[in-house]
């Protein structure tokens, strides 16, 4: 008799428990932030109201990462100021070439002011920022783009309050359209000849983290990704020891900052001459030199394809890599580079 009414105590307890877990959960989505029509919710999850006109919205960033976004929108000709990553951006944009600028990363609030756009688009982790941009009585956008999500949702948000809702729905649908071809490719791939890969930083032994953006650019290429660690979408400092531990057969070094070293210097560095990638002299640059393939955006497809082009030739080429590279840039600004200007090559 004792054992049947603990069974049923147990019983009971559980389905309580049951019953208030999802009453909390009930709560938790009562609780999350949902716009209404004429509202968008930017990348630090506040509410924006979209402008009563959204075509005679002007814009200002120190943000190099909003450039490709606004520039897939075609909202260029509303930039009255803006940062650039490199002058790639100013060669190819009349507009972006046309527009000033009010700081480089940090804002210079008397230039700001000086211009007075509408909307400030900006980085989601500097509230301070933001609200000495809204105390000149400017709208901000806060962006974040750490991963393909990412990068929809800010699509759709940015072409909400703007009017080009056409457009990103256009861009977006592009993206994904190349991601299921990059599936289509992968799936090909037996599992035993898949290759396990990285993406180091700007220096030896720092590498994207598992949850940026550049490791699921690997792991859609085909690769496995070997880092096992990351926080908060960051580079992580994981030391050259780690590196040698993971041993990975195909090391990419990111092209979005300067890099401490060269892949000709690890090939012939004799501490690193036990690493796969190495003996395989399987280490490269992701392109471009003055458009970066690994920067969160767009172009994040052409990183890929580069991947997928390294690791798997057989699978897919070099002339089908330099045909989609050519139809992204026509895609963005209705032209094509050339590749030596872009600063790639691309080997058989």
């Amino acid at each position: 008799m004792m054992r049947r009414s603990l069974k049923k105590y147990r019983i009971i307890v559980l389905l309580l428990v049951a019953v208030l877990l999802l009453s909390g959960c009930a709560k938790s989505d009562n609780n999350i932030k949902k716009p209404e029509p004429g509202q968008v919710i930017d990348g630090a999850g506040v509410i924006k109201n979209i402008p009563d006109d959204p075509s005679a919205a002007t814009i200002a960033s120190v943000y190099a990462v909003s450039v490709p976004l606004i520039v897939a929108l075609d909202l260029s000709d509303r930039v009255l100021a803006i940062n650039v990553k490199s002058k790639f951006w100013t060669d190819a944009d009349e507009d972006l070439a046309r527009a000033g600028t009010v700081g480089r990363g940090i804002v210079d609030l008397e230039a700001l002011a000086t211009y007075a756009p509408t909307t400030f688009i900006h980085r989601s982790n500097d509230p301070e920022t933001v609200d000495a941009v809204e105390k000149l009585g400017i709208d901000v956008l806060c962006i974040t783009v750490e991963n393909i999500e990412d990068i929809r949702a800010m699509l759709t948000m940015l072409g909400d309050y703007f009017g080009a809702e056409d457009r990103a729905e256009e861009v977006i649908g592009w993206i994904d359209g190349k991601f299921s071809m990059i599936r289509e490719i992968v799936n090909q791939i037996p599992q035993d000849e898949r290759v396990s890969a990285m993406l180091m930083g700007g220096q030896k032994g720092r590498v994207a983290g598992d949850d940026m953006l550049q490791s699921w650019m690997i792991e859609q290429a085909g690769g496995n990704c070997v880092v096992d660690q990351g926080k908060d979408h960051r580079w992580i400092d994981v030391g050259v020891e780690t590196v040698f531990n993971w041993n990975p057969e195909y090391i990419f070094c990111t092209s979005s900052t300067a890099l401490d070293y060269t892949p000709e210097e690890l090939l012939n560095d004799p501490t690193w001459s036990a690493v796969q990638a190495i003996i395989d002299e399987n280490i490269f640059t992701i392109p471009a030199r003055i458009d970066s393939w690994d920067m969160p955006g767009i172009s994040c497809i052409l990183g890929t394809l580069f991947m997928l082009n390294t690791m798997y030739p057989d699978y897919y080429s070099v002339e089908e890599l330099q045909s989609e590279i050519d139809e992204y840039y026509m895609f963005m600004f209705g032209k094509t580079f050339d590749s030596e200007y872009l600063g790639y090559s691309l080997e058989e």
